[in-house]
This record gives structure tokens, sequence and C-alpha cells, in this order.
């Protein structure tokens, strides 16, 4: 009878969940808001309505905004360019002026922290900022950016849920180029990793099923779910239950083929390799020929070559 070698794969799956938590846990933006360009558009600001005499208030307000600015003094600025703008609503360029304070402010906050305070920090400036400014694409961008991060760090998965699709409202692509994830999910793909390690296997296998019929998109869970059917469609078959066995080897390698990137680092070659090896063995053991001559052809899709296999069913 041939052998399953799942045990190499097994212990690979461990190190490749992990590691795809962690590229999701690390994933980072870039940065905020161009501040430099928010500030260039607004070209000089003008204390006073054309014609009019120039308010000397607002004129030294904006003056200690400025310098305030390029100090980084963010409160300064924001403060002195909020209350200039009170007293001269009509000026566009003020607005656009107060505005890049507001998204300057958000940018700084952040760069010192991620957490849940500044992340709010920043999301009420970054609304400011879009209040002056309603349809700016780098303010909306930003914010998207902001209320993805804040998902991330939800436990309520429904609130996690809409910060993500207030998000796609301001920026779809910050949405989709975000990785799939929370505190929430989490902890429910770290509860599964403890039930394989305690053996568990039926358990771990229910609850990532679950997770991904939720989160299909989520590579960390997807890849475990996989290698957790791998591993208990080697128990099977060893047990010579080899129809339940090939629908775990089955699902494994349907799991595997929903990763768009598995092939360049999503989920390890080799583990693909032995999803497709062992559903092929399986059925040779089974000397159901058919369905091995199947599994094979499959393989070759995937670009798998397996010439050893080939030729006990007499094909090479």
């Amino acid at each position: 009878m041939g052998r399953y070698p799942h045990g190499s794969a097994w212990r690979g799956s461990l190190r490749t969940a992990d590691r795809s938590r962690a590229l999701a846990r690390a994933w980072r933006w870039g940065l905020l808001v161009p501040v430099l360009a928010l500030l260039a558009a607004c070209g000089a600001i003008r204390p006073a309505a054309e014609g009019a005499e120039p308010d000397p208030t607002v004129a030294a307000l904006v003056e200690t905004a400025e310098v305030a600015l390029a100090g980084a003094d963010y409160d300064t600025a924001v403060a002195s360019y909020q209350e200039a703008y009170a007293k001269t609503p009509w000026n566009s360029r003020l607005g656009h002026a107060l505005a890049a304070a507001y998204a300057a402010r958000a940018q700084h906050v952040l760069s010192e922290s991620r957490g849940k305070r500044a992340l709010a920090a920043a999301e009420a400036d970054l609304r400011a900022a879009l209040e002056l400014l309603r349809h700016d694409p780098t303010l909306q961008h930003s914010l998207a950016q902001v209320l993805v991060e804040q998902a991330v760090l939800e436990m309520d998965p429904v609130r996690a849920g809409a910060l993500r699709e207030e998000a796609r409202g301001y920026a779809a692509e910050v949405v989709e180029q975000a990785p799939v994830n929370s505190v929430h999910l989490e902890r429910r793909v770290d509860l599964a990793y403890g039930l394989i390690e305690r053996g568990q296997l039926d358990a771990a296998i229910d609850e990532l099923e679950r997770i991904h019929a939720r989160y299909p998109t989520h590579t960390g869970a997807t890849v475990l779910l996989a290698q957790v059917q791998l591993r208990k469609g080697t128990e099977l078959a060893e047990l010579g239950d080899y129809d339940a066995a090939g629908a775990r080897f089955s699902r494994a390698v349907e799991l595997y083929a929903s990763l768009e990137h598995c092939r360049e680092g999503a989920c390890e070659r080799r583990d693909l390799e032995l999803a497709h090896r062992n559903r092929i063995t399986l059925w040779l053991n089974a000397k159901r020929r058919d369905e091995a001559r199947q599994a094979l052809a499959d393989a070759h899709v995937a670009g798998l070559q397996f010439p050893e296999l080939g030729r006990e069913l007499g094909e090479e």
C-alpha cells in the first residue's frame, strides 16, 4: 500500500498559517494624504474679499498657523486656521488650508501610534477635513484607510463589517487591497489552532469551515483549513475509509485552488503538491483507477507532474 507523507507538510502548515497571520498583522499603510500637495493647492491665502480692506486679525492668524504648521505644532495650526476661517468663511483657500492642517495632524498622530485612540483622533480630523473638501479623493482614500485599520482592531464583528463598508464607500480599492482581518477573527483562528494542537480535528475543521464561509479571502484561515483537511484525510486513509478520505483530500485541493496567489507564496508549493499526491495515491490504494486517473488529470491542470504515479496507471 502507498504511503501518505503528510507529516512534513503538517509541520509546515502550522508555520504557514502563523506566517500568513503575521503578514496580515504587519500590513501597514503608506503615507496618508499628501499634505504638501494639499497646501500647494491652497495658493496664496487672501485675508480679505476682493476689493475689501484686509483684516489684520485674520492675517495674523494665518501667519501664526503657517509658522505653527512648519514647526509641526499641529494643534496651534488647526486652531489658528479655524479661527481665521470662521471670520472669513467665503475664503475657499483658507478652507483648503484648514483641511490640509487637519490632514497633517492626522498623519502626525498615526506616525506615532496605530492604536485605537490614535485612529479615532485621525478619523475625527479626516472627517473634519472632508467637511471642507467633500469630494477630495486623497482625503477619502485616507479616511478609508483609517476605517479599515479600525475594523482590524474592532472586537464586535458587526461593527467591524460596518467600518469596512463605510470605507468601501470612500475608496473601494483600499478595502480590496487590505487583509481581511480583525481581532475577533484572529481569536477564532487561534481557537481552531488550539483544537488542532489537541488533536480535535473534526471540531477544528467545523470552526475553520465557518470562518472560511464568512471570510473566504482570509489566506491564513484558508491555508490552515486546507492542511487540517489534508491531515484528517490521511488519518481516514490509513483506517481504510477511502471515500471519506477522498472527500477530505478533494476539499484540500479545492481550497488551495481558491487561493489566487498560491504559487506566489500564499501557500507552500509542497503543500499543494501533497494534497494532489495523496488524493492520487488514495485511489490507487483503493484500486479505483478511474478516480486515480481523474485525480492525476486534475494535478496536471494545476501544473503538477507525478511521473511515478502516472507509470502505475500505465500513462507514462
